[in-house]
């Protein structure tokens, strides 16, 4: 306890200034305010007024934040920047202080968080990386007796897909070209594959058989290798897609997870050694990339109108205004999408209906 004669408050921004030759006006840059502080000019008095001294220099004294009840602004925290105390033969029986404050806040720090998108990146770099060096060390040396059917069988590669794109621009000349290469074959695969930006489109891909077009040993070689090449690749590409696709719900994310580890697990059986372990790493990454992002997605639930009414009703119902009007008629969108709803004036009441949790 204290007894308290005048009581101060300071505030400001920390503003840094950055003045230019030549220039009369200055560019100010502001660094957010600063920690407010508090002065107290207080004392305490008595017959034995050294006990109340010495309490009170014990709690100045103490580690940490502390209480301030405070005479004009009410209770809150503050850290004690520093005190002063003094005594007087001219007044007996008093002590005064001097106290300097800040008000102490709980502040979030920056934490470290793992970027695991960037990491499923990186390793589908790897990934291709591998992928094409064993499709190089597969690709016969000598093509003179094959030559035909191993353009034939890159030419069906490229062009399934390139028909996923939608376009087909490679002729057989220039992949005539490209044969006795393997390294630019595959450099070609992969820039085309990059160019999908759908899952639905790569998954075509993931069972992809080149044709022999003959049954000898080479032609069948150079099927294989080329097999291996377009499933790996699109595996890859398809793990780089769901690592930036955003997803509405954890059963959607999970889903795409599973199905996506399942193909990469298929496709690696095929792999040697080195591809085996990359893929196997690929998709390890990939489930802790979803897995991470998916704690923060709504799980789906089941919700059952009693009667017909609006979609606009059963979103205000389900998850109140708290997010305003706009985010009401988000969440009426995503019950008639999600539910195939022709019109969001009339959802059948007695229908079940599928459902964000929140």
């Amino acid at each position: 306890m204290f007894f308290v004669d005048t009581a101060g408050n300071e505030a400001a921004r920390r503003v840094v200034v950055h003045e230019y030759p030549l220039q009369d006006a200055a560019e100010t840059e502001d660094l957010g305010a600063r920690a407010k502080r508090l002065t107290l000019d207080a004392y305490v008095l008595g017959n034995d007024y050294f006990v109340a001294r010495d309490e009170l220099l014990l709690a100045l004294g103490m580690p940490g934040p502390g209480e301030l009840v405070h005479p004009y602004r009410g209770t809150f925290q503050v850290q004690v920047v520093s005190y002063r105390m003094t005594e007087s033969n001219r007044e007996g029986g008093l002590a005064r202080f001097q106290l300097e404050f800040i008000e102490a806040a709980l502040v979030t720090g920056p934490a470290a968080v793992t970027d695991t998108p960037r990491r499923v990146l990186t390793q589908a770099e790897a990934a291709v990386a591998t992928s094409s060096s064993q499709f190089v060390a597969a690709w016969p040396l000598r093509l003179a007796a094959e030559f035909d059917r191993a353009v034939a069988t890159v030419l069906d590669a490229v062009r399934a897909v390139e028909t996923v794109l939608g376009v087909i621009t490679v002729a057989q000349d220039e992949i005539a070209g490209l044969v006795s290469f393997p390294d630019r074959i595959a450099a070609r695969i992969r820039v085309d594959m990059r160019r999908i930006r759908d899952l639905a489109s790569l998954r075509r891909l993931f069972a992809y058989r080149a044709p022999a077009g003959s049954n000898t040993q080479g032609a069948l070689a150079n099927a294989a290798a080329v097999t291996a090449l377009v499933q790996q690749q699109a595996v890859i590409a398809a793990a780089e897609l769901a690592a930036a696709a955003s997803f509405d719900s954890q059963p959607a994310a999970l889903s795409v997870q599973d199905e996506l580890t399942d193909a990469i697990e298929r496709v690696s059986f095929a792999a040697d050694d080195n591809v085996f372990e990359q893929l196997r790493e690929l998709s390890a990454r990939l489930i802790e990339d979803i897995r991470t992002r998916a704690v923060d997605l709504s799980r789906i639930e089941r919700f059952t109108p009693t009667e017909t009414m609006p979609a606009i009703v059963i979103a205000q119902r389900l998850y109140g205004i708290g997010n305003g009007v706009a985010g009401l008629v988000e969440r009426a969108d995503d019950i008639c999408s999600r539910n195939g709803i022709r019109h969001p004036g009339f959802v059948r009441g007695g229908g079940t209906l599928e459902v964000l949790s929140d």
